[in-house]
């Protein structure tokens, strides 16, 4: 049932305030002598005189300009009608202002929820993760905030000191972006005449840089998996296996499609649609994946288009289906960006040029970069995954594709030493 609410008329004072202060009913009182109103806070220990200026020339659209003179208690009743001759003086005199219709940071952070809910633009996982921090965090802490008058010290008091002892420093920047962001927008829009949190930066607060996640997934750690993963069902040790390979992002791994896999040219296309950067990735197929691809295949359902299908074939699985299968191979002790780390780290390491690298990755690249990207990578993707797949297969990798031909070429991979020791040692097996 929709909660009812009355604005009483009367002429106020400090005695008909605490009269009516215990009526929760009453949100407004409103003065029938001055277009005055005294708005209470939710938690009805204090509230917001506004005056209302309905003048026809006034406001947006002919609506009534609202001027916030102060907080009560802190302004009684009796000290406001005192000054109130000279506040209506001035208003006769000075140029006409605009004042937000908006009252509170919540009035704010609530509209920009709504604005990220209807927007196309932003991607639903986006759009969850910002509903989710408004409401569970930034709305609990100010939500009664006062858009007038509010200083860093409030946001640091209010939100950033209680966030940061319970999250990491990195948590509680994201946090802090979207209350920026959220701010930002409502200005380019226009709905706000002052932006109180334009002039605040994390650093106000925390000087501390915010220290990048370390992986969990170490290369010791890859045996072990790839002896897991056989008792997994094919999908899942698929998709864990095409991610540990590739670097890949999690949405971009579980939307693929069968179309996407170009096996004359060996390569794997992933249309800009599913990458986080909007630009499309071709990623090189080594033979290893093009026989672990044949291999996957025979195993699903003929005429299958995605290799990653829901229960009813025709959708991906969603990206928590995606979650849950790396829960039961990692048994709850790290997510599939891990794979991403540990492939990232493991190029590096194998000597593969840092460019080549982020490339691979699909990282966003400067417009000078993005120069160089078809004309100068494509052929070092393809040795850097050659010689990457290399090592995979020594932890274990060969176990699913049994591929075991042609490994040679692999020793004028990047000449590095640890290339050429992993070459020697897949001859042994061989």
């Amino acid at each position: 049932m929709t909660a009812k609410y009355i604005t009483k008329r009367l002429r106020i004072s400090d005695r008909s305030i605490e009269r009516h202060l215990s009526n929760m009913e009453i949100t407004r009182l409103r003065d029938e002598r001055y277009a005055l109103e005294l708005r209470f806070h939710k938690s009805r220990k204090s509230g917001s005189w506004y005056l209302v200026d309905k003048r026809s020339n006034n406001g947006r659209n002919g609506r009534a300009k609202w001027e916030r003179l102060g907080c009560w208690p802190q302004l009684k009743a009796s000290a406001l009608f005192e000054l109130l001759p000279l506040k209506l003086a001035q208003m006769a005199t000075q140029s006409e202002t605009t004042i937000s219709d908006w009252l509170t940071f919540g009035d704010c952070l609530r509209w920009y929820v709504e604005h990220v809910s209807s927007s196309k633009q932003i991607s639903t996982s986006r759009r969850n993760a910002v509903k989710s921090v408004i409401t569970k965090h930034l709305l609990p802490a100010l939500d009664e905030l006062p858009l007038d008058g509010v200083k860093k010290h409030h946001i640091k008091q209010l939100v950033i000191w209680p966030l940061q002892e319970q999250y990491e420093l990195r948590t509680v920047k994201g946090y802090f972006a979207i209350l920026k962001a959220a701010f930002m927008q409502a200005s380019r829009e226009e709905l706000l005449t002052h932006n109180p949190m334009s002039a605040m930066q994390f650093a106000d607060f925390i000087q501390a840089k915010a220290k990048p996640k370390e992986g969990k997934l170490h290369p010791p750690m890859v045996k072990p998996l790839f002896v897991h993963l056989q008792s997994l069902l094919w999908p899942e040790r698929m998709l864990v296996l095409m991610q540990l390979a590739h670097g890949t992002r999690i949405s971009e791994t579980r939307l693929a499609r069968w179309c996407h896999i170009d096996w004359d040219n060996r390569l794997w296309r992933i249309p800009a649609s599913h990458t986080k950067t909007k630009e499309a990735l071709y990623l090189p197929l080594t033979e290893q994946v093009i026989a672990l691809l044949r291999i996957y295949q025979a195993t699903q359902p003929k005429g299958s288009l995605l290799l990653f299908p829901s229960s009813n074939l025709k959708e991906a699985i969603g990206k928590d289906a995606a979650n849950d299968i790396y829960q039961k191979a990692s048994n709850g002790e790290w997510t599939s960006h891990d794979c991403r780390k540990l492939a990232r780290t493991r190029l590096a390491d194998l000597g593969v040029d840092k460019f080549v690298g982020e490339r691979i990755l699909n990282h966003k690249l400067s417009d000078l970069d993005q120069a160089y990207i078809h004309t100068t990578t494509e052929s070092l993707k393809r040795e850097a995954l050659q010689t990457y797949h290399s090592w995979l297969d020594l932890q274990g990798f060969l176990i699913f594709h049994g591929k075991t031909e042609g490994r040679s070429e692999n020793k004028k991979n990047l000449a590095k030493p640890e290339t050429a020791r992993a070459s020697e040692e897949f001859a042994d097996l061989n």
